[in-house]
C-alpha cells in the first residue's frame, strides 16, 4: 500500500477559530433564531444560529489539487464550522481510510496550539469518520469529520471554556465591587459558569445530530476538451492510456443563458479495458460539472499496462467551456 502523503494531514484544512478573549457571558440564543441552512453543492444540511459566510479556495497539494468550501459563522458563545474539500485521489483501502481519519485532527489540533481530549471513531451514514475534543486555555473545540468518497467533511465548533468562563465572570464581578455596583456584582457572582458549560454542551450536541448528507445535487455553445492522463505507478514504468474516442460535452442551457463559462476538472478511474469506470468533478463552476462528468463517461481509453500487463489508472480529463 501506498502511504498517504503527510501533507494531507497537516495544514490543508485548517479552521481558524474566532478568538474569545472579548467574549462576554450572555443568555443562551432563542430556539427561533436556529435556523436549518443547506447547501446544494455541498450536499448537505445543517441547523445553525444564523446564516454563516461562505467562502471557498483551491489547496495545491502533492496529490494534486484540493477544492475546499468553508461555511462559517460566529454568534453568541460559539464559533461554527461547516466545510467540504474534494481530494483529487480516491482512498479506496480501507488501510489507507483508516491512517487518513486517525491522523486527520494533527493539523487542527496543532493550528489550535490546544490539547487533544479525545478521540472517537463515529460514522454517518455508513461513512466513516472520527470526532475530537481539544481544549486551549480558553476555548474547547469539538470537531467531526467524515470521508464520503472523495469528499471530505468538517463540522466544528468552538466555545469558551468553563475556566475561562469563571474567570471572565470573577473578573467583571470585581470590576462592578470597585465600581460600587454592588447589585449588578452580586448578579454576576451568582452565574454559574459550569452550568453556563453544560448548556453549551447540550447545543452543541444539537449542532452536530443537525449534520445530515442530503442527495446528489443537480449541476449543470462551445466546448473543447483537453486530456491529461496520469500515470497510477510512482517509479514511471506505467505508460499514459491513449484516447481511441473523445466526447465533448453539451453546454447546459441554463449555464449559457446565464454567461457561465470556463474550465471543468474530471477525475476519471479507467478500467484495464479502458473504459471510464468512475468520473468525479472535481473543480470547475457548478452548473457545467455534470454536463462534463457525462461527457467523461463516454470516453474510451487505449489500455495502460505496467509491465506489459493492463491494469486500472486514474486521469484528469479537463474541459473548457467557452460562450464564443
Amino acid at each position: 500500500m501506498k502511504r498517504i502523503p503527510q501533507s494531507l494531514f497537516l495544514a490543508l484544512f485548517v479552521f481558524a477559530v474566532s478568538s474569545f478573549a472579548q467574549t462576554k457571558p450572555r443568555p443562551p440564543l432563542p430556539e427561533e433564531l436556529w435556523k436549518e441552512f443547506s447547501s446544494a453543492a455541498g450536499r448537505f444540511k445543517v441547523t445553525l444560529p444564523g446564516k454563516p459566510t461562505e467562502a471557498a479556495n483551491t489547496i495545491k497539494s502533492r496529490v494534486g489539487k484540493i477544492e475546499r468550501h468553508t461555511f462559517t459563522l460566529g454568534v453568541g458563545f460559539a464559533a461554527y464550522l461547516v466545510s467540504y474539500s474534494d481530494f483529487p485521489v480516491s482512498l479506496t483501502e480501507p488501510s489507507q481510510v483508516k491512517e487518513f481519519l486517525d491522523h486527520m485532527h494533527e493539523g487542527e489540533v496543532a493550528s489550535s496550539q490546544g490539547n487533544l481530549l479525545s478521540m472517537t471513531e463515529i460514522e454517518l451514514d455508513g461513512y466513516p469518520g472520527r470526532e475530537f475534543i481539544a481544549e486551549t486555555p480558553n476555548s474547547t473545540y469539538r470537531m467531526r469529520y467524515y470521508l464520503v468518497g472523495r469528499r471530505f467533511y468538517q463540522i466544528a465548533i468552538s466555545t469558551p471554556s468553563a475556566g475561562f468562563l469563571a474567570a471572565d465572570i470573577q473578573r467583571h464581578a470585581n470590576d462592578l465591587e470597585k465600581q460600587n455596583d454592588k447589585d449588578l456584582a452580586k448578579i454576576f457572582w451568582e452565574i454559574d459558569p459550569a452550568g453556563i458549560a453544560r448548556s453549551m454542551d447540550l447545543f452543541v450536541s444539537d449542532f452536530f445530530a443537525s449534520f445530515k448528507l442530503t442527495g446528489k445535487p443537480v449541476m449543470g455553445g462551445k466546448s473543447t476538451p483537453e486530456t491529461k492522463v496520469i500515470a497510477a505507478d510512482d517509479n514511471g514504468r506505467v505508460d499514459p492510456g491513449i484516447a481511441l474516442k473523445k466526447v465533448a460535452p453539451a453546454y447546459p442551457p441554463e449555464a449559457k443563458e446565464a454567461g457561465v463559462s470556463g474550465q471543468v476538472e474530471v477525475q476519471v478511474t479507467i478500467s484495464e479495458k479502458g473504459r471510464v469506470i468512475e468520473a468525479i468533478a472535481i473543480s470547475g463552476p457548478e452548473l457545467l460539472r455534470e454536463a462534463a462528468v457525462q461527457a467523461a463517461k463516454k470516453w474510451v481509453f487505449k489500455p495502460t499496462k505496467l509491465d506489459g500487463a493492463p491494469v486500472k489508472v486514474q486521469g484528469i480529463l479537463t474541459f473548457n467551456f467557452t460562450t464564443q
